[in-house]
């Protein structure tokens, strides 16, 4: 397989348990990119979310953000979608009868969640840990609560690009997706989860497949010689689109299913860095 490019997962994949990449794999993604290879990031970080954990070192060649609500290469922006704010407003008020934690992303600017729902949001991370919430997750809410989190008395509904749902207890967050699905025969829109334990809303039709996708036809690449690593469900529409496609070793195993190949490390081991050092022999 001639690979031209490479898509990759952020959080599972990319990034180590505490939300950073190894200096070590910045090397090898700049040592491909002397190759001629295309590295794009697909991930279901905001623009914000992805600037603020890259170093400022890190070039790549294009992005997907908020799974697929963003593309952009350096040079300009491919897509840029925004969710309805009369569904906001009805699906985050349906979220807080039910504590749920929510977190809400504005194209720019810090999420935001209301100053009255910071107790139960702590509340929920007081819980019984279960080994399917993995640490990368569990520690990514810790600090959105302590510093990431714009705690207001009121929300804003225009111009969001993502709406992040979560909790500890995977039956409360499978009861909320069963109540996202039957809404979506109300109100068109898009769900994509990355762990059991969240889900996440955009615009219907978009995924990181369809941002993706943009960013070939940019860089006129085919889809036959893209290579796609990621770890969760919002991955599979690049695993559908790609040449290759890479599951972490931490991937659930119905992820791993739909790959081509399970690397031999996961992502607390620099999972990533090993199949890319053996892949490209570097």
């Amino acid at each position: 397989m001639d690979i031209k490019a490479i898509a990759l997962d952020m959080d599972g994949t990319l990034l180590n348990p505490i939300g950073l990449i190894d200096e070590k794999l910045i090397h090898q993604l700049e040592k491909l990119q002397q190759r001629g290879i295309k590295i794009f990031i697909a991930t279901g970080r905001t623009q914000k979310e992805i600037v603020d954990v890259l170093p400022s070192h890190v070039n790549m060649d294009g992005y997907v953000s908020a799974n697929g609500m963003g593309a952009y290469t350096k040079e300009k922006k491919l897509s840029q979608h925004s969710l309805d704010e009369t569904l906001l407003q009805k699906v985050i008020s349906e979220a807080r009868e039910e504590n749920i934690y929510y977190e809400v992303h504005p194209l720019k600017g810090p999420r935001l969640a209301l100053t009255e729902d910071k107790p139960y949001f702590v509340a929920e991370l007081e819980k019984y840990i279960p080994e399917t919430l993995l640490e990368n997750e569990l520690n990514s809410r810790k600090k959105a609560i302590r510093e990431h989190i714009n705690w207001v008395n009121k929300l804003k509904h225009e111009h969001i690009v993502k709406v992040y749902f979560f909790s500890v207890d995977t039956e409360k967050i499978n009861t909320w997706k069963k109540h996202l699905e039957n809404l979506k025969k109300e109100i068109t829109f898009t769900t994509s989860c990355s762990s059991l334990h969240n889900v996440e809303m955009m615009v219907s039709g978009v995924s990181k497949g369809t941002g993706i996708k943009l960013l070939l036809e940019e860089s006129g690449i085919n889809k036959e010689n893209l290579l796609v690593v990621g770890d969760g469900e919002n991955d599979l529409p690049m695993f559908e689109l790609a040449g290759h496609a890479v599951a972490m070793k931490n991937a659930e195993k119905n992820v791993q299913a739909q790959a081509d190949t399970v690397t031999d490390f996961g992502y607390e081991q620099n999972g990533l860095y090993h199949y890319l050092k053996q892949k490209f022999s570097l």
